[in-house]
């Protein structure tokens, strides 16, 4: 995170090299890895402690900032190379060595199921742009459903790494600025007034964009930049001039909005925008007291000899503590408890003095770098990423040959099945069931030769059968589990453009239309809807969109969401109403979807209503409406501990391994409560594939059902279909 800089070797800046370390930021170095290890590890303890990173930002900023305005002062310039050399060897040889021991933990311990996206995530964070890959996914940091990268955490470093790249330049462009303006402005002052005009204008952006876009707004460099800055103004304003209480009440006031703030915060907070104030402005109070010989002030606590190592190693800290909590649950097959999580930091404290002890310092001091021209310490850099980024993405394209493999399997084996299921393969001719022509339509090279059973066909209801597969497969493997789930026309979040997409027989073939609406847990069904519209000389058309259910009520979500889902809406029902040719409508939406709802109303019978009101407001050309109750909610991590389980169990035995409880997976549904209480539209519940009395399950008959945290997989919607088609009765009935 924030560390002084190195020692300086040239002549030029030898007033830097003179610059005692100030003990208060030491501590309050150790303050904000504290707040964020203590936030990670109990954050029901602590709801706030994530404020230490901004703790980390003034920090820099106000050290970095001091640091190139004394180089400036002394030699009328910045030495660019130099600079970026030096931030290098500080910081970046401990950052690739514990990204060297992720990747080696991951191959070690973690479930191939989630080698592609950790191992992409350790080359973002190998060239520092993390946040953006982040920022990108819009993921909330503080609560994601996805499972956590072991270097999530590096977003932070990829944030401070781009101020350091850019900070120097805004320096050097306003030197330009003073020296063109023939002795008008002084180089300290057009220095200053840059620094708060970017400043400033990051502020503005962050309060506009966490307002709009808080999931990418706590990411981003503009959002952060301001906090950067309000650091940087502190090496403009002296505080040696005024009386020591007040230096002293500003130190103690300034700790105390700290702590406030990592006690009065929580995930809901609006953050990084104005509440972040809060941490930023009293870390600058603590800064600018400069309270190290000052009575009264927090000095004494700076001196203690714990805090004082615990600010000294807070880089290595930081660097550790995440993968160490995203590791040890993979390494010991269980969630930690609290005696574990004692132990982690026991290893955290041993792993980051090793490192700041073999790594940090003694690169920071080398010789052969820091005596050298800095375009050696850059090629000492990228060797450095390159050994990290090609064992990892070795690592991604091992994955994504098997998950190529697996969903070719899984491919062939749903074609398969499917023709083995359809009555009309089997219609009149008695050596259809042998037909070469039909068993050459199968995508593999060679042919399945006698009838494949698997998936929802293995508890049907009506007619199961016997799994054919082996007791010990699952398709599609875990590994490829989430490129199983279809998203070709999954109309992206946030996203002003209107999607729709057209499947089955051309629309002018076509006897019927059938339109698919809804969120993501609607379009999930598309694989079975295409394979009933091609089946039956149907055409469709599909237009749903992540995080946005067929309503007009808002979602309880940021306003970029609400206002991008309301225009949607708008014009998937100006679509329905256009096409008289749609007389069907599918939809489904994620049961535990919660709305805006007034003040002081029922929450759940507003979302009721709300469902009840998209329904009957369909198009009066809509003759048939089928709703999908919501699959059952599986466990957060259902499809790794499938791929855990598989190397001691069966498939079925993996699957019930890593069951739910059935009263806790099946959520009440809002939209299916809507269709049950009137009469326009049918439910489809299919509940009873997946569960028994008892538990609900990730693999049925061979197949894993989830892509993801509920997602469904493409080849379990697939084996579906003969049960969706007596089901939806419209689609037989009218061919």
């Amino acid at each position: 995170m924030t560390l002084s800089p190195a020692r300086p070797r040239h002549s030029a800046a030898r007033t830097r090299a003179r610059v005692p370390m100030r003990l208060d930021i030491q501590g309050l170095r150790a303050l904000a890895v504290v707040l964020v290890v203590v936030y990670h590890l109990w954050p029901w303890r602590l709801s706030g402690g994530y404020v230490g990173v901004d703790v980390f930002f003034v920090i820099s900023g106000f050290l970095i900032t001091s640091h190139l305005v004394r180089e400036a002062q002394a030699t009328g310039g910045v030495r660019l190379g130099a600079f970026w050399a030096r931030r290098a060897r500080r910081l970046l040889p401990a950052s690739l060595v514990v990204l060297g021991a992720t990747l080696a933990a991951v191959w070690a311990w973690v479930p191939r199921a989630l080698w592609e996206p950790f191992t992409r995530e350790v080359i973002a964070s190998a060239a520092y742009v993390e946040n953006w890959v982040l920022a990108s996914k819009a993921v909330d940091y503080l609560a994601a459903d996805d499972a956590p990268s072991p270097v999530q955490h590096y977003w932070s470093l990829a944030a401070e790494e781009q101020f350091y790249l850019v900070w120097p330049l805004i320096v050097v462009a306003a030197l330009v600025a003073a020296r063109a303006g023939r002795g008008r402005f002084a180089p300290r002052r057009a220095i200053a007034a840059a620094v708060l005009a970017v400043t400033v204008a990051s502020f503005v952006a962050s309060v506009a964009w966490t307002a709009a876009s808080p999931a990418q707004a706590y990411f981003i460099t503009p959002t952060r930049a301001w906090e950067f800055g309000v650091g940087a103004l502190l090496a403009f304003a002296s505080a040696a001039r005024a009386p020591g209480w007040v230096r002293a009440a500003a130190a103690w006031t300034g700790l105390a909005a700290i702590v406030a703030a990592a006690v009065a915060f929580d995930a809901p907070t609006p953050f990084p925008g104005s509440w972040a104030l809060v941490p930023v402005l009293g870390t600058a109070l603590v800064l600018w007291a400069d309270g190290d010989a000052v009575r009264g002030t927090p000095g004494r606590l700076w001196r203690n000899r714990a805090v004082r190592a615990t600010g000294e190693l807070s880089y290595s800290i930081y660097l550790w503590h995440w993968v160490a909590i995203v590791i040890v649950p993979y390494a010991i097959g269980r969630e930690m408890v609290a005696i574990d999580k004692l132990a982690l930091l026991g290893g955290v404290a041993a792993a980051s003095y090793l490192t700041w002890r073999w790594v940090e310092s003694p690169v920071r001091r080398m010789p052969a770098l820091a005596e050298a021209p800095a375009r050696r310490t850059f090629a000492a850099v990228v060797v450095g990423m390159v050994l990290v980024i090609g064992p990892a993405a070795w690592m991604a394209v091992t994955v994504e040959r098997d998950v190529a493999a697996s969903l070719a399997e899984s491919e062939r084996l749903a074609a398969a099945a499917a023709i083995a299921g359809d009555p009309a393969a089997v219609r009149d001719d008695e050596d259809v069931a042998g037909d070469d022509a039909a068993v050459d339509e199968l995508p593999a090279d060679e042919p399945v030769e006698e009838p494949v059973c698997l998936g929802a066909a293995t508890v049907d209801p009506e007619g199961a059968c016997a799994p054919t597969l082996p007791e010990d497969q699952v398709v599609p493997l875990p590994a490829a589990a989430k490129a199983d789930s279809p998203e070709d026309c999954l109309g992206k979040k946030g996203s002003r453009d209107f999607d729709l997409c057209e499947f089955g027989v051309p629309r002018e073939e076509a006897t019927e239309t059938v339109a698919l609406i809804g969120d993501s847990h609607a379009y999930h069904w598309l694989p079975a809807l295409e394979a009933l519209a091609e089946r039956n000389g149907w055409h469709g058309i599909v237009m749903a969109r992540a995080s946005c259910p067929f309503v007009a009520e808002d979602r309880n979500l940021e306003e970029r969401i609400i206002s991008t889902c309301a225009t949607f809406n708008e014009r998937v029902s100006a679509e329905l109403a256009e096409r008289e040719d749609v007389t069907v409508v599918v939809m489904a939406a994620l049961a535990k979807t919660r709305f805006a709802a007034p003040e002081g109303a029922d929450a759940w019978g507003f979302a009721v209503d709300a469902h009840a009101t998209a329904i009957e407001g369909l198009p009066d050309h809509v003759t048939d409406v089928y709703v999908m109750r919501d699959s059952p909610r599986p466990r957060e991590d259902n499809v790794e501990c499938v791929e855990r389980e598989l190397g001691s169990r069966s498939a079925d035995g993996a699957g019930r391994a890593c069951g739910t409880p059935r009263d806790v997976s099946v959520e009440d549904d809002a939209l299916a409560a809507a269709a049950q209480a009137g009469d326009r539209a049918a439910v489809v519940d299919l509940t009873d594939l997946y569960c028994d009395a008892d538990t609900c399950v990730p693999v049925v008959g061979n197949v894993l059902v989830y892509a993801d945290q509920g997602h469904l997989t493409r080849t379990w919607v697939n084996s579906t279909v003969p049960q969706l088609e007596r089901l939806m009765p419209a689609f037989s009935a009218r061919t």
